[in-house]
């Protein structure tokens, strides 16, 4: 007797498919290790040169015409919290700045910043013996001079010195019985407070001590959108 012949669709067989899975399963697993090892090591990289980098600190200062101190009130002698962000790190502004009209604190975020780079941001200019205000230019002569104290001695120019951390600086015009050391004396000093504190208001997780904090560095780290 014939044996009858049948047309058969070959199926797959379940069972080879996931014989197939369970092998490559090591090979997937892998390749996850590896992408979140490379996450880690990636984010743990930024996560430090982000910190080393990262420059923020503060100095006091103020200024005396004629026994009188500059009270900087004018809103464009200040910078917006703009100032202080990436966006702006190669904005000549962005480097040093004042915000929030507290007029005797400058704001530094950037290495080799000068005190004439920092007036010149608020529109005056600075040389070894005159200073343009807003108001004009005042220069040394027989009568008035400018004298220049920075941390406490005097100094014959300030244009060309890199403002350090902590800098106590006094910019004094007048007579020479002008009474520089009571100027001096009332100047804030406040510097090194504020290099521990997050700012108020401007300049608030930018590049402050909250973005310096473990959980701040940590979000900067394994951000992908600076």
């Amino acid at each position: 007797m014939a044996k009858k012949i049948t047309d058969t669709v070959a199926q797959p067989s379940l069972n080879g498919t996931a014989r197939k899975l369970r092998r490559n399963v090591p090979s997937i697993t892998l390749l996850l290790i590896g992408f979140i090892v490379g996450i880690l090591w990636f984010g743990s990289l930024r996560y430090f040169l982000a910190h080393e980098n990262e420059v923020h600190y503060h100095s006091n200062f103020a200024v005396f015409i004629d026994g009188r101190r500059e009270e900087f009130k004018s809103f464009t002698y200040y910078e917006e919290v703009a100032a202080c962000t990436a966006a702006f790190a190669n904005n000549p502004k962005g480097r040093v700045h004042m915000h929030d009209q507290v007029n005797d604190v400058i704001h530094i975020h950037d290495n080799a910043v000068t005190y004439s780079d920092f007036f010149r941001n608020i529109d005056w200019t600075v040389g070894p013996d005159f200073v343009r205000t807003a108001d004009g230019l005042l220069e040394s002569n027989d009568s008035k001079a400018w004298v220049f104290v920075l941390n406490g001695e005097k100094v014959d120019r300030i244009d060309n010195l890199s403002i350090g951390d902590q800098d106590t600086l006094l910019l004094s015009y007048g007579s020479p019985d002008s009474d520089v050391n009571s100027q001096y004396i009332t100047i804030k000093n406040n510097a090194a407070q504020l290099d521990k504190e997050q700012d108020p208001a401007s300049c608030s997780g930018a590049n402050g001590p909250l973005d310096n904090s473990f959980m701040g560095r940590i979000k900067k780290a394994f951000s992908f959108t600076e």
